[in-house]
């Protein structure tokens, strides 16, 4: 396996299972991602592990509930320049999706975590935000006709693969999509590049999964034989 990916889903039904505040829920789940990265450095063949943080749609939710968002996303972002974790771990940084719709200072901390950490070399996390598929698609077919119309590309000579080059960031395809709470479908992620992907669906709530699920889930990709249509 070289891809993996992870739709960490059910932070807000483990809080209202846990009875306790959305913010600490959220938090749980923040400090869960760490630990899944963490964990998948322990796999020398996975070099690019990408995870559905924020989609387009959850971006309608209330104020108070994205505010809580932007905040805990900035202060964790603070680890990228007060820890070593990144560095320790080969790790780079990128962020796909409709990144403006951010506040700006949000923004530019995250252009700063990428820089900050492009030269590490050994894997690269994804971060999709106010991400969806079909958006990404769209923006690249936008994107892809400006630079036909100004005569920068041939379109003849396009294929899946160049297309792909079109898209927030270039990453290989996941080989398994993991998703946790149970919840048995795809969500608009990863609309390209998950034609041929194995998933995964995990009954535990995010904040919930633990290294042994990933570990089973990893185990199972290994059993499966993938045709890949042939």
């Amino acid at each position: 396996m070289e891809s993996i990916a992870f739709i960490p889903d059910g932070n807000r039904r483990f809080a209202q299972k846990m009875n306790m505040p959305l913010a600490q829920a959220y938090a749980l789940g923040t400090q869960k991602a760490w630990e899944v990265v963490e964990w998948i450095s322990s796999y020398p063949g996975i070099a690019t592990g990408t995870f559905y943080t924020l989609s387009l749609e959850n971006l309608q939710r209330s104020k108070e509930e994205l505010n809580v968002l932007f905040k805990i996303f900035d202060k964790e972002l603070e680890k990228v320049f007060t820890t070593d974790f990144f560095e320790r771990n080969g790790i780079a940084l990128k962020f796909m999706g409709r990144l403006n719709a951010f506040p700006k200072p949000l923004r530019e901390k995250m252009e700063r975590a990428q820089k900050e950490t492009e030269n590490n070399a050994q894997r690269t996390i994804h971060l999709a935000l106010a991400y969806n598929g079909r958006t990404e698609i769209l923006d690249a077919a936008k994107r892809l006709a400006r630079e036909a119309k100004e005569n920068k590309v041939d379109i003849e000579s396009l294929n899946e693969e160049s297309f792909k080059n079109y898209l927030y960031s270039p990453l290989a395809d996941p080989d398994m999509i993991i998703r946790t709470s149970g919840t048995q479908r795809l969500s608009g992620f990863l609309a390209y590049q998950s034609v041929y992907s194995e998933l995964y669906f995990c009954p535990k709530y995010w904040p919930e999964f633990s290294r042994e699920d990933l570990t089973n889930a990893i185990a199972e990709f290994e059993d499966r034989a993938r045709r890949f249509g042939k």
